[in-house]
Order: C-alpha cells, then sequence, then structure tokens
C-alpha cells in the first residue's frame, strides 16, 4: 500500500482539527462518500456541509485505534471517531471504512458506523474498539 493510507491521515487530521476544506482537498472532484445510515453516495459538494456539520456540531473530534488493511485499490480501515458535545459529553462510535485511491486522492470512500452505537470512552489511557481483545 505503500503510503496510500496518508491521504486518509491527512482527512482524519483536517477533519479533527476542524479544517473543513483540507478535508474536502483529500477528496477527488468526482469523490463519493457512501454512509451505511443513510444508504446514499454523497458528492463532494455535500459532503461539505456534512463536514462543516460535525465540525461544528461537536467541538472537538479525533479518531484513534486505527487499523488498517490494503487492497488492490485502496484499503479497508477500521477505528473509533471521538467526539465532544458542546455540553462536554465524550462520545465514541467504531467505524469501518472501504477506500478507494486514485493518483493520491480518495474516489469512493463507504463508511460503516452505527450511530445508535455510540459508548463512553474511559477519561484515561488510550481508547481502543470495545471487544476486540476477546
Amino acid at each position: 500500500m505503500s503510503d496510500q493510507g496518508s491521504v486518509i491521515d491527512r482527512m482524519f487530521a483536517a477533519l479533527a482539527a476542524g479544517k473543513v476544506e483540507a478535508a474536502l482537498a483529500c477528496l477527488s472532484d468526482d469523490a463519493k462518500i457512501w454512509h451505511g445510515f443513510d444508504c446514499l453516495a454523497h458528492d463532494k459538494a455535500a459532503m461539505r456541509a456534512q463536514y462543516r456539520g460535525l465540525v461544528d456540531g461537536f467541538p472537538a473530534r479525533d479518531f484513534v485505534d486505527v487499523r488498517r488493511q490494503a487492497t488492490p485499490t485502496g484499503f479497508v480501515q477500521q477505528h473509533v471517531m471521538t467526539a465532544t458535545t458542546p455540553s462536554g459529553q465524550r462520545k465514541a462510535w467504531p467505524a469501518c471504512i472501504v477506500v478507494r485511491i486514485e493518483n493520491g486522492l480518495i474516489t469512493r470512500l463507504d463508511e460503516y458506523i452505527d450511530r445508535a452505537g455510540a459508548f463512553e470512552p474511559p477519561a484515561t489511557g488510550a481508547l481502543v474498539t470495545p471487544g476486540l481483545d476477546d
């Protein structure tokens, strides 16, 4: 996979920092982002609004416990998305994404996240996906 994962690392770092345009720069102009929770493939313009909603709705965000496996066209990644609500409550969600990369940009990202499956992350220590060590 060489450094194919670097584009997703840049995208998630930008989202964690609240930099929506920098996150969008990681997508090709014709990229499609599909979500399992709405079963729709969104274009880059729609993702601008969704990323803005994420940044505006959660003052702090991060993507941790990243595990990545190469595929012929990109990679599959499992991670935990963490967010802090405006009231200061921390939440976390396990997620899985299937990413296609062309010319160093994301052309397709299929995201599987159970929005109802949020859990309260521990206050200290490393955050890992619950149950994976079983």
